[in-house]
């Protein structure tokens, strides 16, 4: 297990590494983005010089990468030009300064003294949710260029791996940006194992940070209210979103940091419970004013669930803990009448009220209707999903999401972030998935790494309802919490194995072992018969009939024209690049009521600028007839590292021209 361990860190570092210069250096655009390189370097420098500062000052600047910059143009109106994904260039910053120290220092250590520590299983965990993670992505990618009925391309590969940040959720290559994303995060959560293992070095490097930045996003939040001033998405008379992208996972956030403070309202110290309870109340503000209707109910059910534990417990110092957790009931009464913005109550009343299917769903903002959806979906594949980063663009296609909503907004998320999960990577990623947390929660945790626990149920209880999960800040803060948990007062070697492997009977590893291939084959079979099955079809995207400004049509051209002449004559330009490495085909079809008749095919060996003239002499002048263009592939520029440009292309159709009689 230990060379496994050294060859992941060792493998991800050196792909995250060069996915951050290419993507830097060698994007489209041919621009620097200074900040991300600035961010980059000087974390880099800071963990080289100590690593738990760099975790330190990584954990502090997460929080406030994904709408920092928003921020400063709303406040200042001073535009920072940067490129998305700040956060990754922050933690790619920390894994190469681990790795530096590493490979030239040996500062480092990048294994354990033993097996049998109990953090072994979860970085087992870790690494397969990671494999899966690539299986997963691999299988979206085949899928989407399937669909796209677009060739693979190592060119195309690198070209989108380069570009990951310009990326949109209907694009082939877009499961790319998970890889690297959950590379980074996975790598990252196996390497704190080792590195932050006191009670000292937990407080340091991550709660202390966190509870800074915390603190400033939810004072923040609660300013921007107040005054009117910064940037919030949807307006500040509806709800604030602080440094987050959106109301809900600003809301989420600040839930988790309610969740946080109440852990410290029961300490035995009068100094940290009133500390506590000042921080717990204004992150009930926080949440108030967020106006994330869920994330408001969730306060209520936390709150007085916090208060019903308070008055079960007998601990010494209870008085004070009562009344701090009284005024957190009244605040948030009071806060949410006061805020009541987008109608919380008249909401819940309205699905007290529902009579049918449709009024529950409008009620609930359209879960029920979504999360049904996402379990249709998910029927259809069941083993290992539809692929990692695929749901927006597959749940697009009505025939397959079988939902109006997914339908009227081109795709959109799960509103789930476990079902997402489910939908994606299957029963084997939930399975694996959720393993992580409950094994940190049922093994890991103790009094030092209770906080931990607390805060990561904090970050899921804002993606039942929500997404908050698939903005990779969030996500990293995430795996950062899980990769913090292995934190035990006595030296490493003295502690004492919590988890020991029991030999199973005979009978138990064969059936294991059946089971695991079973699995394996059934995964197998359901990939490998997934090609032309509902959604992955091409007529959903390759040959879905278009014709765009440029004069360039989709895989499939249809258009009905009169009859004026003797010869239907045709210029178009093919701009497939492969042509000479992959002949194409393409079909010229005339039908007249249903029924053809012309045909003519022919054969492309290079792009070029083609001609062709369809015999219609012998039909009435007057009379319609309908013309279908079909090629055998499309051309996605982008798939094959030529531009940005992401549509399926058929050819551009210049001119379409009819001699006299």
């Amino acid at each position: 297990m230990t060379k496994v361990i050294k060859f992941h860190f060792l493998a991800s570092t050196i792909f995250l590494i060069s996915c951050f210069i290419i993507q830097v250096f060698f994007n489209a655009y041919n621009a620097l983005h200074w900040v991300n390189v600035v961010l980059f370097l000087g974390i880099l420098i800071s963990t080289v010089i100590h690593p738990l500062y760099g975790i330190g000052i990584l954990v502090f600047l997460l929080p406030f990468t994904a709408g920092v910059f928003p921020q400063t143009q709303a406040l200042f109106n001073i535009a920072i030009p940067m490129a998305d994904i700040l956060s990754l260039d922050c933690v790619i910053g920390v894994l190469f300064g681990l790795f530096l120290l590493y490979v030239f220092t040996k500062r480092l250590k990048i294994d354990r003294n033993t097996d049998r520590d109990q953090a072994r299983i979860l970085e087992f965990l870790l690494i397969a949710f990671h494999l899966v993670i690539i299986i997963t992505v691999a299988i979206a990618i085949s899928r989407n260029l399937y669909q796209s009925v677009s060739p693979y391309s190592v060119k195309g590969f690198f070209y989108n791996l380069a570009n990951i940040r310009y990326l949109s959720f209907h694009d082939d290559y877009f499961p790319l940006r998970d890889l690297v994303i959950f590379t980074a995060a996975i790598t990252l959560s196996i390497r704190l194992l080792i590195l932050i293992r006191t009670p000292s070095q937990l407080k340091q490097s991550l709660l202390i940070p966190l509870a800074i930045a915390t603190t400033i996003i939810l004072g923040y939040a609660l300013w921007s209210k107040l005054t009117g001033l910064g940037y919030n998405r949807d307006g500040v008379a509806l709800g604030v979103n602080s440094f987050l992208p959106d109301i809900h996972a600003y809301g989420g956030f600040a839930l988790a940091a309610v969740m946080g403070g109440l852990y410290y309202l029961s300490s035995t110290n009068v100094l940290i419970k009133w500390i506590a309870g000042a921080f717990s109340l204004l992150a009930v503000a926080g949440v108030v004013v967020s106006a994330s209707r869920f994330a408001i109910v969730m306060l209520g059910i936390v709150v007085i669930s916090y208060l019903f534990f308070v008055f079960r417990n007998k601990n010494r110092g209870k008085l004070t803990t009562v009344v701090l957790s009284f005024i957190l009931v009244l605040g948030t009464a009071y806060l949410s009448i006061h805020w009541d913005n987008r109608g919380l109550f008249s909401r819940l009343y309205s699905v007290l009220q529902s009579q049918s299917f449709e009024d529950f769903n409008t009620a609930l903002s359209q879960r029920p209707e979504i999360f049904r959806s996402n379990l249709l979906m998910y029927s259809h594949y069941p083993i290992v999903g539809l692929g990692k980063g695929i749901f927006y663009r597959q749940s697009s296609i009505a025939e397959f999401s079988q939902s109006d909503f997914f339908a009227t907004y081109n795709g959109e998320n799960a509103h789930n972030y476990f079902l997402q999960i489910l939908v994606e990577m299957g029963l084997v990623g939930l399975v694996i998935f959720c393993s992580l947390f409950l094994y940190q929660g049922l093994y890991l945790r103790n009094r030092h790494t209770g906080i931990i626990t607390i805060l990561i149920l904090g970050l899921f209880s804002g993606n039942i309802y929500g997404h908050s999960l698939l903005i990779p800040n969030l996500l990293f803060l995430l795996f950062i919490l899980l990769g913090a948990s292995n934190v035990n007062e006595q030296q490493e070697k003295s502690i004492a194995p919590i988890i020991r492997l029991i030999p199973l009977p005979k009978a138990w590893r064969y059936f294991l072992i059946a089971m695991t291939t079973a699995i394996v084959v059934g995964a197998i079979y359901e990939v490998k018969t997934s090609y032309g099955k509902l959604p992955f079809q091409s007529h959903f995207f390759c040959y879905k009939p278009a014709e765009y400004s440029d004069r360039q049509t989709s895989g499939l051209f249809e258009e009905t024209y009169t009859v004026t002449g003797n010869y239907l004559m045709l210029n178009y330009i093919v701009h497939h690049a492969d042509a000479q490495r992959r002949p194409l085909t393409i079909d010229f079809n005339l039908e007249q009521q249903g029924q053809t008749i012309y045909y003519y095919q022919r054969l492309i060996n290079s792009p070029g600028e083609y001609q062709e003239s369809l015999d219609i002499s012998q039909l009435k002048t007057g009379s319609n007839i309908s013309l279908q263009i079909k090629l055998s592939r499309c051309f996605t520029p982008i798939n094959l590292g030529v531009s940005l440009d992401k549509r399926p292309l058929g050819i551009q159709l210049n001119k379409v021209l009819q001699d006299s009689r």
